[in-house]
């Protein structure tokens, strides 16, 4: 083989998913990203289900923590004691009472084991939503979202 050959067969393995071992490639934004938007996508399809119930959805959800999952809790107890009728008047996950039908990330950083991303819905209705994420036992968990942010 000629010099112009053994480059190219070694740039072509170094190319290769090979050159990697199968290792993840993806940055803890990236991982945190993904986490937050299949969990708020998630949330916003069962939503729109007839059959909806937010608090075994989520008490069930593997992507939330458990402190989600309390504080939306109080945020919805906390807006009942407040007004009866109405309650909190606002999803406090999606931050509001109308939500695109699906989010993409917008942004997404991480650096010591704490992540905050953004999502965006379509551009016929770009609503952003920020999300809080943690790392537990090397997983990316959504540890707070909407209004449980403020």
């Amino acid at each position: 083989m000629t010099g112009a050959r053994y480059f190219f067969l070694l740039l072509l393995l170094l190319t290769s998913p090979l050159a990697g071992f199968g290792a993840d490639t993806k940055t803890d934004a990236d991982q945190a990203g993904t986490v937050a938007m299949t969990f708020i996508n998630g949330y916003v399809k069962a939503s729109r289900a007839r059959s909806w119930n937010p608090e075994k959805w989520v008490a069930s959800n593997p992507l939330v923590t458990e402190k989600f999952r309390r504080a939306r809790a109080k945020l919805i107890a906390d807006g009942l004691k407040k007004d009866p009728e109405v309650g909190l008047d606002a999803d406090p996950v999606i931050n509001g009472n109308d939500c695109p039908e699906s989010y993409t990330v917008k942004s997404a950083k991480a650096s010591g084991g704490i992540a905050s991303v953004v999502l965006i819905g379509p551009k016929d209705f770009p609503a952003q939503l920020k999300v809080r994420l943690v790392k537990s036992d090397g997983k990316w968990l959504v540890e707070a979202s909407g209004i449980m942010l403020r």
